[in-house]
């Protein structure tokens, strides 16, 4: 360590407190950090960009509801130019893991076909923090949609989620409730995108 470090060091320290310096140089990018008890040590800044984006689609189509969609899920894998960064999500019943701890972005986008007037389509994102003890799923999220007629709507929704613990902190998706109930068919493809999922980790919890 260089003497305008030391002395740097040695301007901050006030009364009887002390602080020893850390024994060897610290790398690139590290900073000096202390425990609260006066040692020093180097450390290496929080990661704060993106570390990890995960995308799901639907690849089947079905008609009514679903609470929660449990069946015809899979990780984007076409067409040409799909992404995944970092570690992927994970499902099992349409129950979906998280791979690491963070704020995460969840996004819920949905396709409706009706060949009737559906005047209310719902969609939802459900969490829970009790996964093992639970669980209890409680909807993060819900909207609606109309259709009218013969027609095909897109409806989306998001919520940043807190996942303090990958065993406990899980998510799923429903369609609760579609009021023309044999007429509507919530789209799913296994080429496209139509009825998907994306998972962003934003930072750090």
């Amino acid at each position: 360590m260089s003497k305008l470090q030391v002395d740097q060091v040695s301007k901050t320290s006030a009364g009887a407190d002390t602080f020893t310096l850390p024994a060897a140089d610290g790398t690139v990018g590290q900073y000096l950090k202390t425990d609260g008890s006066g040692a020093l040590s180097w450390g290496t800044p929080p990661d704060q960009k993106i570390t990890a984006a995960s995308q799901w689609r639907l690849t089947a189509d079905f008609t009514n509801t679903s609470v929660p969609i449990t069946t015809s899920l899979a990780e984007v894998n076409a067409p040409v130019g799909f992404g995944v960064l970092g570690s992927s999500m994970t499902q099992l019943s349409g129950v979906f893991t998280f791979p690491s701890t963070g704020y995460w972005l969840i996004t819920f986008s949905t396709v409706f076909h009706s060949t009737a007037t559906s005047n209310d389509n719902q969609s939802a994102i459900q969490t829970c923090i009790d996964h093992t003890a639970g669980p209890t799923f409680v909807n993060a999220v819900w909207g609606s949609e109309s259709v009218q007629g013969s027609q095909q709507t897109t409806h989306s929704l998001s919520y940043i989620f807190d996942v303090t613990n990958t065993t406990e902190c899980k998510c799923q998706f429903t369609i609760p409730y579609v009021s023309a109930t044999t007429n509507v068919t919530t789209k799913g493809d296994t080429a496209q995108n139509e009825t998907y999922m994306t998972f962003l980790r934003l930072a750090d919890t």
